[in-house]
């Protein structure tokens, strides 16, 4: 329907064109065509006029012939009106061939320009064609667009109801994730609840026992001070104050040695655990026949330096006591060369995102193991201080970190209570102790 409608219109256009065409070029002929009859007409009548003037040319010489004498006067007013005639005929002859050269000069103008407007309407009817071909074209992706829009609206709508349902089960979800987090709360209450008890139970149970063996060490202690020990003059009884170790650190050149004539005794020595208690409650460190029971060591600071910005936790010399490797809370691991009763900052270890609480090193000393409080270890290289390994798994802060003999496998603890073994040519990790709590995300070596 449409494309009868469309050439129908091109129809009724071409029509109107060519309407318009006559009318402009008859306008323009009328006017020839006028002056070329007018032309003719003269031709016409320039030639009967001709015809008859000969005519009378012979008749006069005639009748002159017959009657010469009356007829003279006659003949030369004929002549003058012939030959005024013919002026005049000679005149309007010349204008109508200029005119007629005139008009031939705007017919040739005319017909360039009658052929220029059929170049034109040529032109524009090609041009038509096109334009009606783009029309097509454009109609038909115009209808392909239609229907590719109907499709994305199809797509939308069913993509609209997967997204409610989607959220229909997300709210679902996040309903049953809420339930189960409160459920494990409770339970984790329940169970720190269970722990305080069972705690509170065995302190209970240990006071009692401690209470116990402090009666029996009373009692024992009652009896053998009713006996009467023998004592031999020639053995000694040194009696050592723990106060004397005690104060500044400094060690004091003289100590006072109190000792108490004494005598071998030939029973057998009393047992361990009465003289530890003795010296615990009395304060004493006690030293029998010549043996001491425990040494005291008096140490002189060789080197002190600021080696972190807050808390040192973890310090560890290597293999070859070359390098001295310090970590505390200010994220940083430090390296130091001793040299000399001095210690030399040689570098430092980055990449920990908490305090260090462990560090050690491999056999060979070339690799550093460092454990945090930010959940993982990490994995130095000590020449170029690059970071080589983050061993992330447990859910508590990773407490302690050591190799193992073929610095190929690590092994970690953690406050999450527990213990992982690393390799590191696989890059897999287990659990050794303990089990992942709820939550807890999956090991990962980088």
């Amino acid at each position: 329907m449409a494309g009868r409608r469309e050439e129908c219109t091109w129809k009724r256009h071409i029509t109107e064109q060519l309407k318009q065409r006559d009318r402009v070029q008859r306008q323009a002929f009328e006017e020839i065509i006028h002056q070329y009859n007018r032309l003719l007409e003269k031709s016409d009548l320039q030639t009967i006029v001709t015809e008859k003037l000969q005519t009378e040319k012979y008749d006069p010489q005639g009748r002159h012939d017959l009657s010469p004498g009356s007829d003279s006067s006659r003949c030369d007013v004929l002549q003058q009106e012939v030959s005024q005639i013919r002026i005049k005929h000679q005149e309007e002859l010349t204008e109508l061939h200029k005119k007629r050269g005139e008009l031939a000069q705007t017919v040739i103008e005319l017909n360039n320009q009658l052929q220029l407007k059929d170049k034109e309407i040529q032109s524009n009817e090609a041009k038509m064609q096109e334009y009606q071909q783009q029309i097509s074209e454009l109609e038909g992706e115009c209808k392909e667009l239609h229907n590719c829009l109907q499709d994305l609206e199809r797509a939308n709508q069913t993509l609209k109801d997967e997204y409610d349902a989607l959220q229909i089960t997300f709210s679902a979800l996040e309903e049953k994730l809420r339930r189960t987090t409160e459920d494990n709360q409770e339970l984790v209450s329940r169970w720190m609840a269970e722990k305080a008890q069972e705690a509170n139970r065995l302190n209970a149970e240990n006071e009692k026992d401690c209470r116990r063996r402090q009666a029996k060490l009373q009692k024992e202690l009652a009896d053998a001070a009713k006996e009467p020990l023998p004592i031999d003059p020639d053995d000694d009884i040194e009696v050592l104050s723990e106060d004397a170790g005690k104060g500044t650190g400094e060690a004091s050149p003289s100590r006072t040695h109190a000792r108490t004539p004494s005598k071998r005794i030939s029973q057998p020595s009393p047992p361990a655990g009465l003289l530890d208690s003795i010296s615990n409650i009395f304060g004493y460190v006690a030293v029998f026949c010549g043996f001491s029971m425990s040494h005291v060591c008096v140490c002189v600071s060789v080197c002190v330096c600021d080696a972190h910005d807050g808390e040192v936790n973890a310090v560890r010399f290597s293999p070859g006591s070359r390098l001295l490797a310090t970590g505390g809370m200010d994220r940083r691991v430090r390296l130091w060369e001793v040299i000399a009763g001095r210690c030399e900052q040689k570098g430092a270890l980055m990449g920990s995102n908490a305090g260090i609480t462990s560090i050690e090193f491999d056999t060979a000393g070339s690799y550093l193991l460092a454990a945090s409080n930010d959940f993982a270890s990490r994995i130095w290289t000590v020449d170029d201080y690059r970071l080589r390994h983050t061993l992330t798994g447990h859910s508590g802060k990773v407490l302690s970190a050591r190799f193992l003999l073929d610095n190929a496998r690590i092994v970690s603890g953690s406050y999450d209570r527990t213990l992982k073994l690393w390799d590191l040519r696989s890059k897999v990790c287990k659990n050794l102790c303990g089990q992942c709590r709820e939550g807890q995300q999956d090991c990962s070596l980088v």
